[in-house]
Protein backbone atom coordinates (compact mmCIF):
# COMPACT_ATOMS: atom_id res chain seq x y z
CA UNK A 1 0.00 0.00 0.00
CA UNK A 2 1.39 3.46 -0.96
CA UNK A 3 2.14 5.68 1.90
CA UNK A 4 1.19 9.09 -0.03
CA UNK A 5 -0.11 10.19 -3.01
CA UNK A 6 1.94 12.36 -5.30
CA UNK A 7 -0.49 14.94 -7.65
CA UNK A 8 0.47 16.54 -10.96
CA UNK A 9 -1.83 18.76 -12.77
CA UNK A 10 -1.38 19.77 -16.07
CA UNK A 11 -3.32 21.80 -19.30
CA UNK A 12 -2.14 23.15 -22.63
CA UNK A 13 -1.46 26.88 -20.74
CA UNK A 14 0.18 25.62 -17.75
CA UNK A 15 1.33 23.09 -15.29
CA UNK A 16 -0.49 23.63 -12.06
CA UNK A 17 1.47 20.76 -10.03
CA UNK A 18 4.05 18.96 -10.08
CA UNK A 19 4.51 15.85 -8.25
CA UNK A 20 3.38 17.47 -5.39
CA UNK A 21 2.48 15.49 -1.97
CA UNK A 22 -1.03 15.56 -1.07
CA UNK A 23 -3.31 14.11 1.38
CA UNK A 24 -6.64 13.89 -0.85
CA UNK A 25 -7.62 14.73 -4.21
CA UNK A 26 -11.25 15.24 -5.27
CA UNK A 27 -12.37 15.51 -9.58
CA UNK A 28 -15.71 15.17 -11.41
CA UNK A 29 -15.38 12.06 -12.99
CA UNK A 30 -17.83 10.70 -15.36
CA UNK A 31 -19.65 8.65 -13.27
CA UNK A 32 -20.08 11.58 -10.68
CA UNK A 33 -16.93 12.98 -7.56
CA UNK A 34 -14.13 10.73 -7.84
CA UNK A 35 -12.41 10.96 -4.10
CA UNK A 36 -8.78 9.64 -4.39
CA UNK A 37 -7.03 8.48 -1.20
CA UNK A 38 -3.81 6.86 -0.13
CA UNK A 39 -3.66 3.32 -1.55
CA UNK A 40 -6.51 3.88 -3.93
CA UNK A 41 -6.50 1.18 -6.90
CA UNK A 42 -5.25 2.28 -10.32
CA UNK A 43 -7.70 3.55 -12.74
CA UNK A 44 -7.92 5.87 -15.86
CA UNK A 45 -10.96 7.92 -16.68
CA UNK A 46 -12.48 11.02 -17.92
CA UNK A 47 -12.69 14.71 -15.99
CA UNK A 48 -16.21 16.07 -16.49
CA UNK A 49 -16.93 19.58 -16.35
CA UNK A 50 -16.59 20.85 -12.52
CA UNK A 51 -15.51 21.69 -9.34
CA UNK A 52 -12.06 19.57 -7.83
CA UNK A 53 -10.38 20.23 -4.53
CA UNK A 54 -6.85 19.08 -3.36
CA UNK A 55 -5.53 18.61 0.17
CA UNK A 56 -1.66 19.32 -0.39
CA UNK A 57 0.07 17.66 2.58
CA UNK A 58 -0.11 19.67 5.90
CA UNK A 59 -2.21 22.70 4.27
CA UNK A 60 -5.48 23.79 3.71
CA UNK A 61 -7.22 22.70 0.77
CA UNK A 62 -6.92 24.35 -2.90
CA UNK A 63 -10.31 24.53 -4.83
CA UNK A 64 -10.91 24.99 -8.50
CA UNK A 65 -12.81 24.21 -11.87
CA UNK A 66 -12.00 21.61 -14.36
CA UNK A 67 -13.78 21.73 -17.84
CA UNK A 68 -12.97 18.32 -19.17
CA UNK A 69 -10.49 15.84 -19.44
CA UNK A 70 -8.47 13.05 -18.79
CA UNK A 71 -6.69 11.43 -15.42
CA UNK A 72 -4.61 8.50 -14.09
CA UNK A 73 -4.21 6.71 -10.95
CA UNK A 74 -1.28 4.54 -10.39
CA UNK A 75 0.95 3.68 -7.70
CA UNK A 76 0.28 6.68 -5.61
CA UNK A 77 0.60 9.10 -8.32
CA UNK A 78 -2.27 11.46 -9.95
CA UNK A 79 -1.98 12.31 -13.49
CA UNK A 80 -3.96 15.29 -14.62
CA UNK A 81 -4.64 16.28 -18.20
CA UNK A 82 -6.93 18.96 -17.95
CA UNK A 83 -8.35 21.06 -21.34
CA UNK A 84 -8.75 24.30 -19.12
CA UNK A 85 -8.58 24.99 -14.88
CA UNK A 86 -9.29 27.74 -13.09
CA UNK A 87 -8.66 28.32 -9.36
CA UNK A 88 -10.99 29.71 -7.18
CA UNK A 89 -9.40 33.02 -6.67
CA UNK A 90 -8.49 33.35 -10.45
CA UNK A 91 -12.59 33.26 -11.84
CA UNK A 92 -14.00 36.29 -13.04
CA UNK A 93 -17.40 36.16 -11.68
CA UNK A 94 -18.34 38.80 -13.88
CA UNK A 95 -17.46 37.06 -16.72
CA UNK A 96 -19.20 33.86 -15.52
CA UNK A 97 -22.41 36.05 -15.29
CA UNK A 98 -21.80 37.15 -18.37
CA UNK A 99 -21.15 34.05 -20.39
CA UNK A 100 -24.22 32.34 -18.44
CA UNK A 101 -26.70 34.90 -19.96
CA UNK A 102 -25.01 34.50 -23.48
CA UNK A 103 -25.39 30.58 -23.22
CA UNK A 104 -29.36 31.09 -22.37
CA UNK A 105 -29.40 33.58 -24.86
CA UNK A 106 -28.37 30.94 -28.01
CA UNK A 107 -30.24 27.91 -26.12
CA UNK A 108 -33.40 29.96 -26.96
CA UNK A 109 -33.06 29.70 -30.65
CA UNK A 110 -35.35 27.58 -32.30
CA UNK A 111 -33.44 26.54 -35.32
CA UNK A 112 -30.29 25.35 -33.03
CA UNK A 113 -28.35 22.10 -34.72
CA UNK A 114 -27.13 19.40 -32.41
CA UNK A 115 -23.18 20.80 -32.15
CA UNK A 116 -24.25 23.87 -31.26
CA UNK A 117 -27.17 22.94 -28.62
CA UNK A 118 -24.23 21.07 -26.90
CA UNK A 119 -21.26 23.53 -27.34
CA UNK A 120 -23.29 26.42 -25.63
CA UNK A 121 -25.10 23.70 -22.90
CA UNK A 122 -21.33 23.01 -22.02
CA UNK A 123 -20.85 27.03 -21.44
CA UNK A 124 -23.83 27.36 -19.76
CA UNK A 125 -22.89 24.71 -17.43
CA UNK A 126 -19.21 25.63 -17.18
CA UNK A 127 -20.74 29.19 -16.35
CA UNK A 128 -22.73 28.13 -13.03
CA UNK A 129 -20.02 26.09 -11.87
CA UNK A 130 -17.76 28.69 -11.61
CA UNK A 131 -19.86 31.12 -10.18
CA UNK A 132 -20.49 29.13 -7.43
CA UNK A 133 -16.78 27.86 -6.98
CA UNK A 134 -16.24 31.96 -7.27
CA UNK A 135 -19.26 32.82 -4.37
CA UNK A 136 -17.77 30.27 -2.02
CA UNK A 137 -18.94 27.02 -3.38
Amino acid sequence: MSEGLKLTILSPERRLAENIPVDEFTLPGSEGQIQILPGHAAMIGTIQPGLFNFHPAGKNPVWGVFSSGFFEVKNGEIQIMAETLELQGEIDLKRAKKAQLLAEEVLKEAELDEYRFRKYQLKLQRSIIRQSLSSGR
